[in-house]
């Protein structure tokens, strides 16, 4: 459970950084956390279903953290990147 707070916290992190990343304005505070969450379970689950990527972090070595938030760093840019695409006007 403890593991769960601190990935769903590093989540909502790399979303607000992520949307600096993607978009410099970002989409308000908390829409950018619920993003990084969102992005963080992206990623995740890219990384669990694409076999070349399967065991990126190895066993849960001292670098697992880091990678977990390297992957939710990149799972919540693609998912700002996408609601991006879809849902900001062009202005």
């Amino acid at each position: 459970m403890i593991h769960f707070i601190v990935w769903i916290v590093i989540s909502g992190i790399a979303g607000f950084i992520a949307s600096k990343i993607i978009n410099k304005t970002g989409s308000g505070l908390f829409m950018d956390i619920i993003l990084g969450i969102v992005g963080g379970f992206v990623g995740g689950f890219i990384v669990s279903h694409v076999p070349a990527l399967a065991n990126i972090g190895g066993q849960g070595g001292s670098g697992g953290l880091i990678i977990e938030a390297i992957v939710a760093m990149l799972g919540a840019m693609l998912v700002i990147f996408l609601w991006n695409l879809l849902f900001r006007s062009n202005k």
